[in-house]
């Protein structure tokens, strides 16, 4: 599948950080065209010269697989870090490895059963991996095999239009734009079946699907999500659900989405465009409870709107591990220099300016290695601080030679089953500070947020 993704590139300074960013709410932007998804050639391996879609090293530490062929389950390609994992988990603690297995009585769809705290016990370290846009059936069979080595359910963004093929791409209009057109590509007509059977296999093995919008407007594609007001945002939702909804009866083909609406809880905007007081509204007439989209400092509990009660999960602006972008050595009196997006594409453009032409497998390796040790600090600073869960998003990508889906795979690799970690979707988290006493919830969600690396 051939996909190109428009994404924004925007420079924010805020109290003197500067945060790059693929998504933000900025004015001060400009536009960088990259793909978002390869053609995959013999055996499932990307065809060559095919485009991507959509603290100091540590001594003896590996970084996942730098070839661009994804691992399929069981394969001797899948990331490295795999001896951290428990052999033969696939399952978070308290979830079901079986989907037909019948749920205990207050289950998530993974099987999680959220209890409440006991007077004096810490909470779980949450950590909660998604992908936005979600289409690419490699990336799919790749995760798939991460997550039969350990306790891994994670939340996948749709775009809308992914449920529309290069012939039927005429049935989406974007709010403010014509008919068919969309800053993401379309799926070719035959590869629709299986996008939809790997969204259909994900549900029924208990992952979460959330929106990720449709055309994918940012700056620059204007009008974009940033100016939307409330009654564009209910038409993209709307049309989202229909998309859904109908993609059988739209493409003239039998398969359909096993996604009822009522399923779909939560958002993260493209490019985290939007405003609050347009975007909630909608998302609460929808039956949305949570949104994704707008960053924080630091990592810190989540908490509800004032208005129409929606569970803000922003994502960390946080210091990146080891040198600065120009190459420069971290001044530990200076972090607030160099806080950024936790997210693949922020990093991708911190370290190579979004380009990977030129680029080594041993840069690669080493920019990865980065990531993976910001990644670290993170869970470090969290798990022996506020316990917040950590947020990380990403993209089904090979941008810089595999370098961010290395990196998120072997963190999840070596983290998720750890003692009281729990790598699990927005939803079930939702679903756990809902069953808490609201004093203690309210304890956790009031202490400060984790700023800099744990210890």
């Amino acid at each position: 599948m051939r996909r190109r993704a428009r994404v924004v590139v925007a420079a924010m300074v805020a109290t003197g950080a500067v945060l790059l960013s693929a998504c933000s709410g900025s004015t001060d932007q400009s536009a960088v065209t990259v793909t978002s998804n390869v053609t995959a050639g013999p055996n499932g391996s990307s065809a060559p010269g095919s485009a991507g879609p959509g603290r100091s090293a540590t001594p003896g530490s590996s970084v996942a697989g730098s070839t661009s062929s994804p691992a399929r389950p069981g394969s001797s390609t899948a990331p490295a870090g795999s001896s951290n994992a428990p052999a033969g988990s696939s399952t978070a603690a308290g979830s079901s490895a079986n989907p037909s297995t019948p749920l205990k009585p207050g289950a998530q769809p993974d099987g999680f059963v959220p209890t409440k705290l006991a007077p004096g016990q810490k909470a779980p370290q949450f950590i909660i991996i998604s992908f936005d846009g979600a289409g690419w059936h490699d990336k799919w069979t790749y995760w798939r095999g991460i997550q039969a080595k350990v306790p891994l359910h994670f939340t996948a963004f749709l775009s809308g239009t992914y449920m529309l093929s290069s012939a039927t791409k005429l049935k989406y209009t974007g709010p403010g734009h014509s008919a068919g057109k969309s800053s993401i590509g379309w799926n070719d007509p035959a590869e629709l079946p299986i996008q939809i059977a790997d969204l259909n296999e994900a549900i029924s093995r208990g992952d979460e699907i959330g929106t990720h919008a449709n055309g994918h407007f940012c700056a620059g594609a204007d009008p974009s999500g940033n100016v939307w007001n409330q009654a564009d945002w209910n038409n993209e939702l709307d049309q989202f659900f229909s998309l859904v909804k109908n993609v059988d009866a739209n493409n003239g083909i039998t398969q359909k989405l096993n996604l009822p609406a009522s399923e779909v809880k939560g958002i993260r905007t493209p490019c985290l465009e939007g405003k609050k007081e347009a975007l909630f509204p909608a998302l609460k007439a929808h039956g949305l409870t949570y949104d994704s989209s707008f960053t924080r400092r630091g990592i810190s509990w989540p908490t509800q709107s004032s208005d129409n009660k929606i569970w803000q999960f922003g994502m960390a602006e946080f210091p990146i591990n080891g040198r600065l972008p120009d190459g420069s050595p971290v001044d530990p009196s200076k972090r607030d220099q160099h806080y950024q997006i936790t997210m693949d594409y922020n990093f991708y453009y911190s370290q190579r300016g979004a380009s990977s032409k030129g680029v080594s497998p041993e840069q690669s390796k080493a920019d990865s290695l980065q990531v993976l040790n910001t990644y670290r600090d993170m869970y470090r600073a969290t798990s022996t601080g506020n316990r917040a869960p950590l947020i990380l998003g990403n993209h089904f990508n090979e941008w810089n030679n595999n370098a961010y889906s290395d990196a998120i795979a072997n963190f999840a690799l070596e983290t998720c089953g750890k003692p009281d970690t729990l790598c699990l979707p927005f939803r079930d988290v939702i679903a756990w500070m809902n069953v808490q006493d609201p004093a203690r919830l309210a304890q956790l969600q009031a202490q400060a947020p984790a700023l800099t690396p744990g210890t």
